[in-house]
């Protein structure tokens, strides 16, 4: 008499109830205790409070669920939504896509056509902004304010008041003040807890950094230092400012803190004055232009401009400042030509996940190893 048909080969063939046996076997030899369902090329996977589930990263688990779909080779999954439940508590989702074209959403955050294409078209209209009359001079309060923010960014961190505005004005306090301190801090502590209870990783980090460094500027750094990076920083912000605000366009924000529209707003912003920024300081070190001494109000004769007081005050050659400038827009360009394609790639989820199983099955080894000896 033959035999019962192969489960795992009627799931290879692409038959419904042996995906959802198979996959459900297959978690629950792992020991995750799971509910599966498969409807619409959409396979669901809900993790039912397993401690081991618990105590991995969501980004491990979904690795590890990958890693097992992938050996079991079932080719109709188009769509992996996974959940991490305790009781009637959600803890944690993840939707994957495989091999399947993702709905264009113009403003989706994982549209992969929105964001392969968001960032070159965001650099055709900062070349557009940058070389036509009228859209300069549109464009030019909007750099300049991120000009005054570089400066207050610094004061803030430092513990200082500070009001950029946007005609070439920064009002800095002279005295450092706790309500600075202990306000960014709070708000930091906010971003820190709406990427806990979402869990998102990077709102933490990110949290976590600028803490630590407004702790250092305000009550660590020295006097010195600091005036020099509040002058430093009105240019300087024009980069790191923009370059931050660029990579916020691929990082998911928490919910509260979401800005699905405006982030392409932003983007061709942050990447106008990029450019602009990037541009001008590489023709000053190729010598075709000077560098921009004195300030917006009293002309090139101004002591007070910022590169006259880093040259006076501060003891910087002029190739200094130009050697720095231009290096610090270098560095900035590769961090978001660095982000951008890791964010390409990570678009794609079954190369990402691959990449994400590769480094678990590194990690366990190397642990393996480490608890042999």
């Amino acid at each position: 008499m033959q035999g019962q048909p192969d489960p795992l080969a009627l799931a290879q063939a692409g038959h419904a109830k042996s995906i959802v046996q198979v996959v459900r076997a297959e978690l629950l030899r792992q020991r995750w205790p799971v509910q599966v369902s498969f409807t619409d090329e959409v396979l669901r996977i809900q993790l039912l409070g397993s401690p081991q589930h618990q105590s991995l990263a969501p980004q491990a688990t979904t690795a590890r669920i990958f890693q097992i779909l992938k050996q079991l080779r079932i080719p109709r999954l188009g769509q992996i939504e996974i959940q991490a439940l305790q009781g009637s508590q959600l803890l944690w989702q993840r939707s994957l896509r495989l091999g399947s074209q993702r709905r264009l959403d113009r403003f989706a955050f994982d549209s992969l056509t929105v964001n392969v294409w968001a960032l070159p078209i965001a650099f055709v209209v900062a070349l557009m902004v940058n070389n036509i009359g009228w859209l300069q001079l549109f464009h030019l309060p909007l750099h300049i304010w991120i000009h005054e923010f570089g400066h207050a960014t610094v004061a803030w961190w430092s513990g200082h008041r500070a009001l950029p505005l946007p005609f070439g004005w920064t009002s800095i306090s002279l005295q450092r003040d706790p309500f600075v301190y202990f306000g960014i801090l709070f708000l930091l502590s906010l971003l820190f807890g709406s990427g806990w209870k979402e869990r998102i990783l990077w709102p933490k980090v990110l949290a976590i950094v600028l803490a630590l460094l407004q702790f250092y500027m305000t009550w660590i750094m020295p006097n010195r230092t600091k005036e020099m990076l509040f002058v430093f920083g009105g240019i300087g912000g024009e980069f790191y400012l923009s370059t931050f605000l660029i990579a916020c366009f691929y990082f998911r924000f928490p919910d509260r803190w979401r800005w699905d529209f405006w982030r392409f707003v932003v983007l061709g912003i942050a990447a106008s004055s990029l450019w602009k920024s990037f541009w001008q300081w590489h023709t000053i070190q190729l010598g075709l232009a000077e560098i921009p001494w004195g300030t917006l109000f009293g002309g090139q004769g101004d002591a007070g401009g910022d590169m006259n007081r880093l040259n006076y005050d501060f003891g910087w050659s002029a190739d200094q400042i130009i050697q720095t400038y231009s290096g610090l827009g270098d560095l900035c360009a590769l961090v978001v030509l660095g982000l951008y394609g890791v964010f390409l790639l990570r678009m794609n989820d079954e190369i990402w996940l691959n990449l994400q199983t590769r480094l678990t099955l590194w990690t366990d080894a190397v642990i393996g190893f480490g608890k042999r000896r």
